[in-house]
């Protein structure tokens, strides 16, 4: 049904296909908004979760998963006490509630998502650290002309002109402040631009960033390769690579070794088998934080 679909598509205009697919993807929309909630525990917070939210699945089979934010929220909070940490693509607060379970630190949680947005309000309520809410999509600063729609666990930016007009977007260097010591960033497909776009301020304040390194494409492979090549040049010599699922692949100084798995990533997008790993999570330290990243690496060969 769906070859069939694509190949009606493929046969209209492009202005009538792009109407076509954008009210379709409003009508999944108000399904997605309709489900129930049912009720996860992260960390030490027990959260209202869509009932069809992959979270419920992947806490029963990928134990591993996002580990890492509550490996380093530790060891960042034990060692900047009084800074701050950014999670960006927060969602419904699944990763605030583990940085809040190892952490005191104030946070600032950003999601671009009304209805995550109100569902992640409800959920950090009860937090005991001092926190910040920015409703916001995050990239470059530049107005984007598309709409934001809803699958699985969560919400993506479909650009085009059928969308509901242009979103401005916020920068990294607007929403941080002084003493970030933390950035988290998953916002399916944006966080090399966002990297990309705030390379002075990380070079000035030399925070630890985690983010979700996302190759669809030959395009992305380019980005990609170069963000590390401009990390390196900030001063960021230290980068940890987790898969997906959460289980610890690499930790290395070489640009070659983060080029290789970009390369592995993109033959995945081209060639791979159905359900194939699409994205994988980094770590990026500066020599001042080289304490942490022995840290997080020896953990994992540990564990």
């Amino acid at each position: 049904m769906r070859r069939f679909v694509k190949g009606l598509l493929r046969r209209l205009p492009p202005s009538t296909a792009d109407a076509l697919l954008e009210r379709a993807r409003t009508y999944q929309d108000k399904r997605y908004f309709n489900q129930g909630f049912a009720q996860v525990k992260c960390g030490n917070y027990l959260l209202d979760c869509p009932k069809h939210h992959p979270l419920l699945m992947f806490q029963r089979s990928q134990p591993y998963r996002d580990r890492s934010v509550s490996i380093v929220a530790e060891l960042a909070g034990k060692k900047y006490p009084d800074g701050t940490i950014i999670d960006i693509g927060a969602n419904i607060g699944d990763t605030a509630a583990l940085i809040a379970t190892y952490a005191r630190n104030k946070l600032i949680l950003v999601e671009a998502s009304d209805y995550f947005f109100e569902i992640l309000t409800r959920n950090v309520a009860n937090f005991p650290n001092d926190v910040e809410l920015k409703k916001a999509m995050v990239s470059d600063g530049s107005y984007s002309s598309g709409s934001l729609h809803h699958r699985g666990g969560t919400a993506y930016f479909q650009e085009g002109p059928h969308g509901h007009g242009s979103v401005k977007t916020e920068r990294l260097v607007d929403i941080a402040d002084a003493k970030t010591c933390f950035i988290k960033i998953d916002t399916d497909g944006y966080d090399a631009q966002i990297l990309a776009d705030s390379l002075e301020w990380l070079a000035a304040n030399r925070p630890l960033v985690l983010f979700e390194n996302w190759i669809r494409n030959a395009k992305d492979l380019s980005i990609a390769d170069s963000l590390y090549d401009d990390l390196r040049k900030i001063g960021y010599e230290y980068f940890i690579v987790w898969d997906d699922p959460g289980f610890h692949i690499v930790s290395t100084t070489s640009s070659d070794v983060l080029k290789d798995l970009n390369r592995y990533l993109y033959k995945l997008s081209q060639q791979g088998p159905p359900g194939s790993i699409g994205n994988f999570d980094v770590l990026c330290a500066q020599p001042i934080d080289q304490d942490i990243y022995i840290d997080v690496s020896k953990w994992y060969r540990a564990n």
